[in-house]
């Protein structure tokens, strides 16, 4: 399996930070979140590794890595930026969002839990994500991705449009899809592309074009019957939004 960091966006809530320097060049103790991230990925056997740029492109030159660009990055969510880096996700992929930076264990953890568990998608999932977001004012908790499970851990809601009063955690962003999920996930989009309609309202923003990662993972649950199965964590994430969550993960990174 590759893997594939969505490294498109600008991030503009960090102000004057990304003027010249896209959001997953931001540093945290001395190293770019998009080299934390490739070296936990590689730590775990994950050798190779997709970035798809947008903002910037041209500074983000990771060497080894595969490259593809979302030219219309400005005006298009998550969804969008995976689905260039199609050609990567033959035979299932892992991915990212390239504004976090995580424990390498929890490659590890998704990697055994895919390959144990027989599971068509896997999630990393923060128990412990309302300690992170304590003193968090520029990004408040009503914007995680927050995770339902039924008894098993099988994930049956995800999105910033559940609550996380009486969620299992945040995801994280870090996920997994094994090759018939990633096979569904590339047939689904091309069927949803050339059925909506303007007039159509789809995912949590409205449209397929701004639609989140959380928004296809839904879906692939709802309508094609897979399952994906949580991997609980406790801590041991980070994501870089604000100046504010920079400073703070600058003081509580320990990976």
């Amino acid at each position: 399996m590759q893997a594939i960091i969505l490294a498109a966006g600008r991030g503009s809530r960090l102000k004057s930070l990304t003027d010249d320097t896209p959001k997953c060049m931001m540093t945290i103790q001395g190293k770019t979140l998009l080299q934390r991230q490739l070296d936990a990925y590689h730590a775990h056997g994950v050798e190779h590794v997709a970035v798809v740029r947008g903002y910037l492109a041209e500074r983000i030159q990771p060497p080894g890595a595969t490259l593809y660009l979302n030219p219309a990055w400005e005006t298009t969510g998550l969804l969008p930026s995976l689905m260039c880096a199609a050609p990567s996700m033959a035979g299932g992929f892992f991915f990212s969002y390239g504004d976090t930076t995580f424990d390498p264990q929890h490659v590890k953890l998704l990697k055994e839990a895919m390959q144990t568990g027989g599971y068509d998608m896997a999630g990393i999932v923060d128990v412990d994500w309302l300690q992170v977001y304590a003193g968090r004012d520029w990004h408040p908790p009503t914007e995680a991705e927050n995770v339902t499970v039924d008894d098993t851990g099988r994930i049956l809601r995800l999105g910033k449009n559940v609550p996380g009063e009486g969620s299992l955690g945040e995801f994280t962003g870090l996920g997994a899809l094994s090759a018939r999920a990633a096979e569904l996930l590339q047939r689904e989009v091309a069927r949803l592309e050339a059925t909506l309609t303007p007039a159509d309202t789809w995912g949590q923003k409205g449209t397929l074009r701004m639609a989140y990662v959380a928004d296809i993972l839904q879906h692939l649950i709802d309508h094609c019957g897979l399952h994906m199965q949580a991997v609980p964590v406790h801590g041991g994430v980070r994501e870089v939004d604000t100046p504010e969550d920079l400073a703070r993960a600058e003081e509580a990174v320990g990976w």
